[in-house]
């Protein structure tokens, strides 16, 4: 497990590589709500998450969402959601998004690597334009035994399916906090890159979740 998991550091390094130079540096945070309805295979979620940007001093966005999804098997779970953004750093911009994911996850004894595939259809009311756009996902996370800690390193890249390319990618370091019965607390730090008018912008994000499964 030793290899797998220094195989996964190498792989985040790598994926980074992308980057050049930077054009602005900011700090944000991104907070969020989270529940998850068990029916068995089936499940259904919810989620509220507010960011902010301009040194944590202004509103970037804010987004709900609602969905629905199933678990396959043991190591396959796909879903299907609805998305509504509001984004004042974008001039007040309302998008709405459905969104298509699937996720594989491998375990072994504490360890977890996943990946997920995530597919958005976007659309702007006010510009009445699409926008298409994949992100792939891999998250490695362990779990030590007796713990309630469940540290995790995870790497996010987003692609335009318009012919634009690489839109942005998110970088982590956090750990789940479980708290007993269901609930528990993501914290993590990001690295938040992405296109700012052809350069690369940056933004330093703390990040606190709370979830809820039932």
């Amino acid at each position: 497990m030793k290899k797998v998991f220094a195989t996964l550091l190498c792989a985040l390094a790598l994926f980074s590589a992308q980057v050049n130079a930077q054009s602005t540096s900011d700090l944000g945070t991104w907070s969020s709500i989270q529940l998850i309805k068990s029916f068995g295979a089936p499940y259904a979620m919810a989620r509220l998450e507010h960011r902010s940007y301009d040194n944590i001093g202004s509103t970037e966005c804010w987004f709900a969402m609602a969905g629905a999804g199933t678990n396959f098997n043991s190591w396959l779970k796909g879903d299907l959601s609805y998305e509504y953004w509001s984004i004042p750093s974008a001039g007040d911009m309302v998008q709405h998004k459905a969104v298509l994911s699937l996720t594989e996850t491998l375990k072994r004894e504490g360890l977890a690597v996943a990946v997920r595939q995530k597919y958005e259809l976007a659309y702007n009311p006010a510009a009445k334009s699409f926008s298409n756009t994949l992100r792939t996902r891999l998250r490695g996370q362990y779990k030590a035994p007796d713990s309630r800690f469940t540290p995790y390193l995870m790497y996010e890249y987003f692609s335009s399916l318009d012919g634009k390319g690489w839109v942005r990618s998110l970088h982590y370091a956090g750990t789940e906090i479980s708290l007993g019965g269901g609930h528990s607390f993501d914290l993590f730090y990001m690295y938040h890159l992405f296109d700012k008018a052809g350069l690369v912008g940056a933004c330093h994000v703390l990040g606190l979740g709370y979830n809820f499964v039932f």
